[in-house]
């Protein structure tokens, strides 16, 4: 895993009490202004981080800190509804995950034993139900990507 030069905190963007979805897409999108400077990390301190789906960046780390839970919202409206997969046939409209790593290279998602808790059970709850309209998001999701990795564990 690369040594980023460029490391920012989520605290930069959000407050940590109020839903970060906007901190974290807005931490996103300034970390891409150095991916020609090696990329950089965006780390996530200590403390419970509520948000709404997030889009990853190639030459990117995230970084969860000791403490640190990124707690998926409960708000459908967080998350959108995107095209299928190829392999799920037409129709099969689903919800994004809550972080999406798509078409990037050298994304890395590691830590010092952080949560990312997508807060599923709402989802499972209108599947069972069947009110649930669209297939339900992934917690991350890599698709057509050049070497990712989740910890120390290339994928």
């Amino acid at each position: 895993m690369p040594k980023r030069k460029v490391v920012v905190s989520i605290k930069d963007f959000g407050d940590g009490t109020t839903s970060n979805t906007e901190a974290f897409r807005k931490g996103v999108r300034y970390v891409q202004g150095f991916d020609d400077k090696g990329g950089a990390q965006l780390n996530v301190p200590e403390g419970l981080w509520l948000t709404g789906n997030f889009n990853l960046t190639s030459n990117f780390t995230l970084f969860l800190r000791k403490g640190a839970v990124i707690l998926g919202s409960q708000d459908m409206a967080d998350w959108p509804i995107i095209d299928p997969l190829p392999s799920y046939g037409r129709g099969r409209e689903r919800h994004i995950s809550l972080i999406h790593v798509d078409h990037l290279t050298n994304v890395f998602i590691t830590g010092y034993n952080g949560t990312i808790d997508g807060k599923g059970q709402i989802r499972w709850d209108l599947w069972c139900n069947r009110t649930l309209k669209h297939t339900r998001g992934h917690l991350v999701e890599l698709t057509a990507h050049k070497r990712p990795s989740c910890g120390t564990d290339e994928l």
